[in-house]
């Protein structure tokens, strides 16, 4: 009986083992597949289309579409995100002679290194001149395998544990209360993505009584 539990055991271990290398062959051969290509050779990896003029507080305002051009089934998904979210922002407007009234504003940030491409679809709520706190889309490409990151691979990537993170956090957040702070980013989730130095920053949200201020830090 026991040599019949010794023998179920190396079993799943070897099993487990195979599983595993079978995984990270998978990986690598996605890795390797992988070809960086333009969808259009005439434009930039990124670049901004124009979808609408308008006036906003007086100045001209040009909401865009923001493309990656690289041939990928995550980047398409991405370009779908990124459009249904500006076309949706533009049915909510309410619009008096070509000049916003109210409805969400939208920019962007993006970076590109020789690994990543991280854009950031910024947005905030603009009520008659009044301007509300900014919130943010964050996606992660990888220039490798053509995929968007999640943060864990994003971490796994850069060799640090999220222990690890929250440990760099702390230690270098600007806060009147840290340990508030801390809990409000461990509850609420932060975002992670690769500037053009190459560093990786952190995106987070300060939650209070009143209203939720998006902070970012680099590491």
């Amino acid at each position: 009986m026991k040599k019949i539990f010794i023998f179920l055991i190396c079993c799943l271990l070897i099993c487990g083992c195979s599983n595993k290398k079978e995984n990270q062959n998978k990986d690598e051969k996605k890795e390797q597949e992988f070809i960086l290509e333009k969808i259009d050779n005439k434009q930039d990896y990124i670049y901004l289309q124009p979808y609408h003029n308008l006036i906003v507080n007086g100045d001209e305002y040009v909401l865009n579409y923001l493309i990656v051009n690289i041939k990928s089934d995550d980047v398409q998904n991405v370009n779908l995100e990124l459009r249904s979210f500006v076309t949706k922002s533009y049915q909510n407007m309410i619009i008096e002679n070509n000049e916003l009234k109210q409805g969400n504003v939208v920019d962007y940030k993006y970076y590109k290194t020789y690994e990543y491409i991280s854009i950031l679809q910024l947005y905030y709520p603009y009520i008659n001149g009044v301007y509300g706190e900014e919130s943010s889309n964050i996606y992660v490409i990888s220039l490798k395998s053509g995929e968007v990151l999640s943060n864990e691979e994003i971490l796994n990537n850069f060799n640090i544990s999220e222990d690890e993170l929250f440990d760099k956090i702390e230690e270098n957040i600007d806060s009147e209360d840290v340990l508030y702070s801390m809990m409000n980013i461990k509850e609420e989730g932060y975002s992670l993505y690769v500037n053009s130095d190459n560093k990786l920053v952190v995106s987070y949200y300060e939650v209070n009584d009143e209203n939720s201020v998006r902070k970012e830090l680099v590491l």
